[in-house]
């Protein structure tokens, strides 16, 4: 993953979701990456980051109502309603508490796969399944997203890498770059393509004039070994080797070259791996 961890290293937050959406949008599919955790059998890890989370839920809080006064009958008259009213505070803040709320849970890891959300709390890891999932709901200005879950407590998650979270999701959830029904904030619009020169019309060419000979358009190559490099970078060495095997030999040393030289040594050994089987 080293050449591609660079190269993202290099993006802004809003740069990597507005990468994302716009590969999303495109028609192609999320890229793995390398566990970074224990996986299930036939399980794929997509994320690995750090976002704010708030959780919706209750909680028990105890209290102490007990007071002692000591004086004369008027001096304990006094000390007794001061102590009524100051155990009738503590019940109000207590019971406030208590009430279910948003609360805050920190900076915490989140890890995306195909089959669950992991979230790595203070008190330990918590599994919610997508199949459970009831409502993903980003805010109006996409700096946040609200998850909903059937058995589980409602989460919120916020911060600089919440959209990319976002557009994970929905692609993992709903197959679409953006939760559908909700409106794509501007900061993760896909970049349009720049539109070709206009033409000359024939009309407004002098007659009989022969057609300006135009070379046919290059396709810069670098551009397609980069493209073809942040594919195969997260793969495993036999499925990146798969991925090269139908590309030429030249275009598979570039994309090696690109991915450093311990990762193009495992790739290459898949490759002879490959030919010799």
């Amino acid at each position: 993953m080293g050449w591609l961890r660079r190269r993202r290293a290099q993006e802004s937050p809003d740069e990597a979701v507005r990468s994302l959406v716009t590969h999303l949008s495109s028609g192609h599919p999320l890229v793995p990456m390398t566990p970074t955790m224990v996986t299930r059998q036939g399980e794929t890890q997509y994320a690995d980051l750090v976002v704010g989370a708030h959780a919706y839920y209750g909680t028990n809080v105890e209290y102490s109502s007990g007071y002692a006064v000591q004086g004369g009958p008027l001096f304990m008259a006094f000390g007794v309603l001061t102590g009524e009213l100051h155990h009738a505070r503590t019940r109000r803040q207590a019971e406030r508490m208590a009430e279910m709320q948003w609360r805050w849970e920190g900076e915490i890891r989140v890890v995306l796969t195909d089959h669950r959300l992991v979230g790595f709390f203070g008190s330990g890891a918590e599994v919610y399944w997508w199949e459970h999932l009831l409502a993903l709901t980003p805010a109006p200005d996409g700096r946040a997203v609200h998850l909903t879950f059937n058995g589980g407590a409602p989460l919120l998650f916020s911060g600089a890498w919440a959209p990319w979270l976002c557009a994970v999701t929905a692609a993992l959830v709903h197959r679409a770059p953006w939760p559908p029904g909700h409106p794509l904030p501007a900061f993760a619009a896909p970049v349009p393509e720049p539109a070709p020169p206009p033409t000359a019309s024939a009309s407004a060419r002098p007659a009989l004039s022969p057609a300006p000979h135009r070379e046919p358009a290059q396709v810069p190559q670098v551009s397609v070994v980069e493209r073809l490099a942040e594919e195969v970078d997260p793969l495993l060495p036999e499925q990146a080797a798969e991925v090269l095997a139908g590309h030429p030999v030249t275009t598979t040393e570039q994309v090696l070259d690109l991915l450093g030289t311990r990762r193009a040594r495992e790739i290459r050994a898949a490759l002879q791996r490959r030919r010799e089987g």
